[in-house]
């Protein structure tokens, strides 16, 4: 075990999900260094179409001052290389980023884990909520090492998420509050001396969902129903 342990947490600048990590994270007395990548300082417009403005994590001015961030232009900015080569950060938390690489996730001693809102490896994609409810399933939140390719990798932990199902946007707002529950968790048992133990996807049971459709998710909206 590394007897110091240096956790970064890597998102998509002004990502939702991401500064949902940061404070479930910093309220929970544990501050990662923050790497945000490019510059997206607007609304996300997608986010708040989903959640119909229910869900509106805390700005990035509000994390703590405990918190190192460093801003790089994209995940292929040699400069943010350079800055993992050098920081030896233990552990990444992938908290909304484009496609990770080798040449990002090597650089952590420990791995990169991503958490994602489906019951891997038999939903993947990112409308696994939505397919998981059509399938009359619970949705399910999957902690996992972060491998080359589309939520791949070894598992380390599941949980079904307690969301508000009264309605749609209701259960859409509730996703990632609930998984920065579980990201603390992990996190938190990590930092206390848990190994994160590493259990191989099966890939005869793997399905890849692509992206339902706005047109699917308007009928969720309209029609939405929960026993």
């Amino acid at each position: 075990m590394r007897s110091f342990k240096k956790v970064c947490l890597v998102m998509n600048d002004n990502s939702y999900a991401g500064r949902e990590y940061a404070k479930a994270l910093q309220d929970s007395k544990i501050f990662p260094d923050i790497i945000l990548l490019g510059s997206n300082n607007a609304v996300d417009s997608d986010e708040d179409w989903r959640c119909g403005n229910k869900w509106k994590p805390i700005g990035q001015d509000e994390f703590s001052k405990k918190i190192s961030i460093y801003k790089f232009d994209s995940l292929q900015d040699p400069l943010l290389i350079s800055h993992l080569e050098k920081s030896k950060y233990s552990l990444g938390i992938q908290g909304g980023t484009g496609i990770l690489k080798d040449i990002h996730f090597e650089h952590f001693a420990e791995g990169m884990v991503s958490f994602h809102p489906g019951d891997l490896p038999f939903y993947r994609g990112c409308s696994a909520p939505e397919y998981q409810v059509s399938d009359g399933r619970p949705v399910t939140s999957t902690c996992h090492f972060i491998a080359e390719g589309i939520d791949v990798g070894d598992i380390i932990d599941k949980r079904v998420l307690e969301l508000d199902m009264s309605s749609f946007f209701s259960f859409r707002s509730t996703i990632y509050p609930r998984t920065a529950e579980f990201v603390v968790d992990i996190i938190s048992r990590w930092l206390s001396g848990d190994e994160l133990e590493r259990t191989p996807q099966n890939e005869t049971e793997a399905t890849y969902y692509k992206y339902i459709g706005d047109d699917e998710i308007l009928k969720m909206m309209n029609s939405w129903q929960y026993d």
